[in-house]
């Protein structure tokens, strides 16, 4: 069974405060008896000098290595303390079998997406999180591999986008609006505009016309 939820765990809560252009994409997360927690993500929408104190002055943070830099992204390793109500829910999926497929913050939670056996240890999972405090929303369940997430994979603020897009003529020929009105409409810059239209493409994409593994490798369906 495929879950879709979005969780209001603290991990990098400042630093998405003071980036409020900043989206965040898993790469791994581990965590275990010799490491607390550790997240590997890739980083958009600020620059990467600012993420660096930003990431290195945030509570929920014990330490923090850029790892790459690209032109639109930047690659991090960050350790966080093994109290985090974050880290007793990740030990809870484990327990209950649950695996990590996505994890995205756009600065409005943790859309995370896994597999998971059944409907009751998604349950009891989400017992666990109130228990904790932390809040969990339940977006979408799919018995199948093939049914989609967040409809066709997307998080809430990329089918937003989408959505403006689309009612605004921005997919029209010739085009009726452009990138900065998108960006004006959702207050946020034309560079996180431009980045979070392309990655919700991309997800659209990759779940419709081509067949995506968790480890982003397509191939045509």
């Amino acid at each position: 069974m495929i879950a879709c939820c979005r969780f209001d765990a603290e991990v990098l809560e400042t630093t998405f405060a003071e980036h409020p252009d900043l989206s965040l994409e898993v790469e791994g997360l581990h965590a275990g008896e010799s490491i607390p927690f550790r997240l590997v993500f890739w980083a958009r929408g600020a620059p990467a000098a600012d993420l660096d104190v930003s990431l290195a002055a945030d509570p929920t943070v014990e330490d923090v290595r850029r790892l790459a830099t690209t032109d639109d992204a930047v690659l991090y390793r960050s350790m966080h303390p093994g109290d985090l109500p974050a880290v007793s829910i990740y030990n809870a999926a484990i327990e209950h079998d649950a695996l990590l497929l996505a994890a995205i913050n756009e600065g409005d939670g943790w859309n995370v997406r896994f597999r998971i056996p059944d409907r009751d240890a998604l349950s009891t999972l989400c017992e666990r999180c109130q228990d904790l405090g932390i809040g969990v929303d339940v977006t979408s369940i799919h018995d199948r591999d093939d049914a989609t997430c967040y409809g066709f994979g997307l998080t809430p603020s990329q089918r937003e986008i989408l959505t403006l897009a689309w009612e605004r003529g921005y997919f029209s020929v010739p085009r009726e609006t452009t990138l900065a009105s998108l960006a004006d409409e959702l207050d946020i810059s034309q560079q996180a505009a431009s980045e979070r239209l392309r990655r919700g493409l991309w997800v659209l994409v990759s779940n419709t016309v081509c067949e995506c593994d968790v480890d982003g490798n397509t191939d045509m369906a």
